[in-house]
């Protein structure tokens, strides 16, 4: 969770004390008190009109805020906002770099139907594996306006299988979204993610 106010809402000078710090959610936490945790926090105020969209690396491109009737870059409470910045999550810690998975090039298909068995192609510094350390997603970048992010949509795919094939490449076996209610057609951002650390995302068109 990312941008916003504290206080108040929208926009018009009817918010207040921005939300610098981004939060995040772990529904696994043991207990409520451990449900959000504070990351590094921002110096750039993001109000309304504020937009966080995920790029293919999975780092997170933040940008915007106007909260006034017009833009307004000078004595004004919160002025129009032109910088960008990217954010970047956990799992882009140094110490988890050598851990990150990377989908071969040519490793994935640039398009799938519904319910279509897919295998994607990883590298992955690891010599012991766990199919239940994957994941494969399938995400679609939303139109923000309004500081809400409207079409934004994560899809997990059903996993079938994990293979070593050499040394440091596997084969994730998986199954594409069942129908548009799932995931409707267009293009998505398709990642391999194992212990919680994301591959850069591929491109796919869905139909």
């Amino acid at each position: 969770m990312i941008n916003g106010a504290t206080r108040g809402a929208s926009g018009w000078g009817n918010a207040r004390e921005p939300n610098l710090k981004p939060l995040l959610f772990n529904h696994k936490a043991p207990n409520k008190h451990h449900l959000f945790k504070e990351l590094n926090p921002t110096t750039i105020p993001r109000m309304y009109h504020s937009t966080a969209v995920v790029l293919p690396d999975n780092r997170v491109l933040v940008a915007g805020s106007n909260t006034n009737n017009g833009y307004i870059y000078h004595n004004t409470t919160f002025p129009t906002e032109l910088r960008v910045e990217k954010f970047s999550p956990p799992y882009f810690s140094p110490s988890r770099a050598h851990k990150k998975p990377k989908i071969v090039n040519g490793g994935c298909p640039k398009t799938v139907s519904y319910g279509q068995d897919l295998t994607v192609k990883v590298n992955l510094n690891e010599k012991r594996i766990f199919l239940t350390n994957f994941m494969v997603t399938m995400y679609v970048p939303a139109f923000t306006t309004h500081g809400v992010a409207m079409n934004q949509r994560l899809v997990k795919l059903l996993l079938k299988g994990a293979v070593k094939v050499g040394e440091g490449r596997y084969d994730v076996s998986c199954v594409a979204p069942p129908n548009s209610a799932v995931a409707p057609e267009g293009y998505f951002m398709l990642s391999v993610v194992h212990r919680r650390i994301p591959s850069e995302a591929v491109w796919v068109q869905l139909k």
